[in-house]
């Protein structure tokens, strides 16, 4: 896979910094994808929009989507180093500022499934700093929320069957992974308004992180309906509707994060992206094609009299890989982004499709 890693660091109510390392993921062959969302309508308070955009996989309470993938382990193992180090660095609010409880999002965090293990270390981690910097004794433990989020058609039966420890979760190797609710004074949140607006109260998040969600666009460009292409990184020019689409939602995105984070606070994006070679999700220099076999499958329908002409090329992906460019350029022009968010880092990594690997 080839995701992006962004960082979020909040320097107080006029400035903020995007600490981020950027890291970029290749896949060989077939891969993991996230959910979308919904928008909000803040006149009218009703969740609109995006929902839909993304349909997830399986019946509610099934925690299919967790079940099916190891490629968004995989990733989240990479990026895992990053996000506690940023822990480290990171001052926690004192008694009185705020909630004294450390708050965690998980944007576009489909069946909660994946995610568990990080949270577990980052809750760990919150409490190791807290009880270090502090006369607390071991029995005093930092209050943790975790806010899970995703568009208000998700799975969220199945998200509450993870996070409780009412489902649990294993990896590819049968091994299980920890729960961070086991560990006690941790609460835990659902919010249905998508990742593309404001979720959650200004300056109420600490820490947040997704995870393969936000190539998830917010509308329907729709604009390689008829042509051969499903997606728009395969193209040899880029279709304009799908990159400025991407280019509105990255922007959205953006001022979202800046107005949740409180001062000191954090959002490391794992995002999939394209990089300077060309590569993207499941078309790299190894392997197959995942695309090629996408289309193959989907000619040979038609062959087999099981679809139509109209049919077979009638899909448009409402998703988008953006490159380091597009990434970066969406800091740039907009006085509420500028003024508040700096990159300190950007990286590009590669994680190999687990399949080929196991």
């Amino acid at each position: 896979m080839k995701f992006s890693t962004l960082i979020l660091f909040s320097m107080g109510s006029t400035a903020r910094t995007i600490i981020g390392g950027a890291a970029m993921a290749v896949a060989d062959t077939a891969a993991t994808g996230a959910s979308s969302t919904c928008a909000n309508d803040a006149a009218s308070g009703v969740a609109t929009g995006g929902a839909g955009v993304h349909v997830p996989v399986g019946k509610d309470g099934e925690g299919l989507y967790t079940a099916s993938t190891k490629g968004c382990f995989d990733v989240i193992d990479t990026a895992t180093p990053i996000i506690l180090r940023e822990i480290e660095k990171q001052s926690l609010r004192p008694f009185g500022v705020g909630s004294s409880a450390f708050h965690i999002a998980d944007y576009g965090t489909a069946d909660a499934g994946t995610s568990l293990g990080l949270l577990t270390k980052m809750v760990q981690a919150i409490r190791s700093k807290h009880q270090s910097n502090t006369e607390n004794t071991s029995t005093d433990q930092k209050e943790v929320v975790l806010h899970y989020e995703d568009q208000l058609t998700n799975e969220w039966q199945s998200v509450f069957n993870h996070a409780f420890g009412l489902k649990p979760v294993t990896d590819a190797y049968g091994n299980p992974i920890p729960n961070p609710y086991d560990l006690g004074n941790v609460f835990v949140e659902g919010c249905g308004v998508g990742f593309h607006n404001q979720c959650y109260a200004s300056e109420s998040i600490d820490f947040g992180v997704s995870f393969t969600a936000m190539h998830w666009l917010s509308a329907f460009p729709s604009s390689l309906r008829g042509k051969d292409m499903m997606h728009a990184a395969r193209c040899e020019d880029t279709p304009v509707p799908e990159k400025e689409q991407a280019a509105r939602d990255w922007k959205n995105i953006l001022k979202a994060r800046a107005r949740e984070l409180v001062p000191g606070g954090r959002f490391v994006c794992v995002n999939f992206c394209k990089d300077s070679n060309g590569y993207f999700l499941g078309q790299t220099d190894i392997g197959v094609s995942m695309w090629d076999s996408f289309q193959e499958a989907w000619d040979q329908l038609k062959e087999q009299g099981l679809i139509d002409e109209d049919e077979r090329l009638g899909v448009s992906f409402p998703n988008y890989y953006r490159t380091k460019h597009e990434f970066l350029e969406g800091l740039e022009g907009d006085d509420e982004i500028t003024n508040t968010l700096k990159v300190v880092s950007f990286e590009e990594k590669v994680v190999r499709c687990p399949y080929r690997e196991l």
